[in-house]
């Protein structure tokens, strides 16, 4: 029997820019936006503004982060 065939070639899921990195990066897009939208409510209870402020950092780097990956995607270059 000869294994020098070779089929597709399969990427690992867990690399940077593989599936689940993508997925984790919309996760925590998702629960930053959640924590936001909690923190706003909170505030107009008369907790501390400081809480949006902080929750919005989190969500501008959660974009930040997934726009990185998508800039050093190889899909992404001409």
């Amino acid at each position: 029997m000869n294994c020098t065939t070779r089929g597709p070639k399969v990427q690992n899921p867990l690399r940077r820019g593989g599936v689940v990195d993508i997925a984790m990066g919309w996760l925590a897009v998702l629960a930053s936006a959640s924590l936001l939208l909690k923190a706003i409510e909170l505030t107009r209870h008369g907790a501390s503004p400081s809480w949006p402020m902080i929750a919005g950092a989190l969500v501008a780097l959660s974009l930040h982060r997934l726009y990185r990956i998508r800039r050093d995607s190889p899909q992404s270059r001409p």
